[in-house]
């Protein structure tokens, strides 16, 4: 699924729908747990069970560890377009999402080769070694870009710069979302 960003002001309405998405399916999760089921068997619905949504289609039905998998991705990129446009926006005229599972690099300018950005949300930056691939992943298939960037939600990690490799910053974004 792609999404062009042509401002900030287009973000907020990516929030609502995933926020949203997310609310359908905890009261989805509630219904369930009344019924006071097994561990085994709750957490079976949870990974084989189609009874959660598309943090951005409220059409497309998903298990909900895929929703919880694509809504952190999500918001984290969500997280990330702001500061992007604070430090890029005139020179990139807007960003193209690659959301979910669509297949190429998360985030793009509309401008060719300006900016390239990975992100990810983890419990840590080390879990399967997504820092890495990521990191590889724009080495290989954005090297012209100028600015290069990947952008990762954790508990663990304070919200701002968090290193710098090879030329691609990587940036922590705070994953409270209450106020959002």
């Amino acid at each position: 699924m792609q999404r062009i960003i042509h401002t900030v002001d287009d973000i907020k309405p990516l929030f609502e729908l995933v926020r949203s998405a997310a609310n359908r399916t905890a009261r989805e999760l509630a219904k369930v747990t009344k019924s006071k089921p097994d561990g085994i068997d709750l957490l079976r619905r949870m990974k084989f069970t189609e009874m959660a949504w598309h943090p951005l289609d409220d059409k497309k039905r998903l298990n909900i560890v895929e929703q919880i998998n694509q809504t952190w991705t999500i918001l984290v990129s969500l997280k990330a377009l702001p500061l992007l446009f604070e430090w890029h926006g005139k020179e990139a005229r807007g960003f193209r999402l690659n959301l979910g599972t669509a297949a190429g690099t998360d985030i793009l300018s509309l401008e060719p080769d300006v900016v390239a950005a990975e992100t990810f949300a983890a419990v840590r930056t080390s879990s399967n070694s997504k820092l890495t691939k990521d990191l590889q992943r724009l080495e290989e298939n954005c090297p012209k870009a100028k600015a290069r960037y990947v952008f990762f939600g954790s508990r663990n990690s304070s919200a701002g710069l968090f290193k710098v490799v090879s030329g691609i910053k990587v940036w922590a974004v705070d994953v409270d979302f209450a106020g959002t």
